[in-house]
């Protein structure tokens, strides 16, 4: 495969995990479940690029899917987007430390629990700096600690199935030449 070849499959690999992003984004925006309350599946998005690509990458799917999915919404440059992209930046960030830092002990279902909770925690942080300015918000830690725990479990789960699924299929292609999730590619 030439160099070139092998950073056209990249981009071809970060736009389509940022597509299935997007629409996991903006299906769970019409689940009935409560207004600031969502399972975190576009994230799955996410966990997959930061396993197979690296912490660069998985930050590129992250940004696209929460400004396009707020783009789709009509809720860019909202007091929601900018929660939305705080807790999806903070997550990602936090997943690929605990990755780097022990990605073989924890694996896909331990970084996304980390994520899903630093997503959690840094949004309540946001909008009491930004939004709310009233420390009674924070009653509503514990609720989303364990919430985020709770949906971090869950897609953690589906993304570890996911790779297994793929790994096999796209371990190559994204110029690693290792299985997904087993290491550090040397990408971001």
């Amino acid at each position: 495969m030439t160099a070139g070849g092998g950073s056209t499959v990249r981009l071809a690999m970060v736009s389509m995990l940022s597509a299935g992003g997007l629409v996991l984004f903006v299906f769970e925006s019409f689940l009935p479940v409560l207004p600031w309350f969502r399972p975190g599946l576009g994230n799955i998005a996410t966990i997959l690029a930061l396993m197979m690509l690296g912490f660069g990458d998985a930050l590129k799917v992250t940004v696209l899917r929460v400004t396009l999915g707020s783009l789709v919404l009509g809720r860019l440059f909202t007091p929601v987007f900018v929660l939305a992209i705080s807790g999806g930046l903070a997550s990602a960030l936090v997943m690929a430390i605990v990755r780097k830092a022990g990605g073989r002990l924890f694996g896909p279902v331990g970084i996304s629990v980390a994520g899903a909770v630093a997503h959690n925690f840094v949004q309540i942080a946001a909008a009491y700096l930004i939004f709310v300015k009233s420390v009674e918000l924070f009653i509503f830690l514990p609720i989303f600690m364990l919430a985020g725990i709770a949906t971090g479990i869950l897609t953690g789960l589906i993304s570890a199935l996911m790779l297994d699924r793929i790994g096999t299929r796209f371990s190559g292609l994204a110029g690693s030449g290792k299985r997904p999730g087993n290491g550090d590619d040397g990408h971001g």
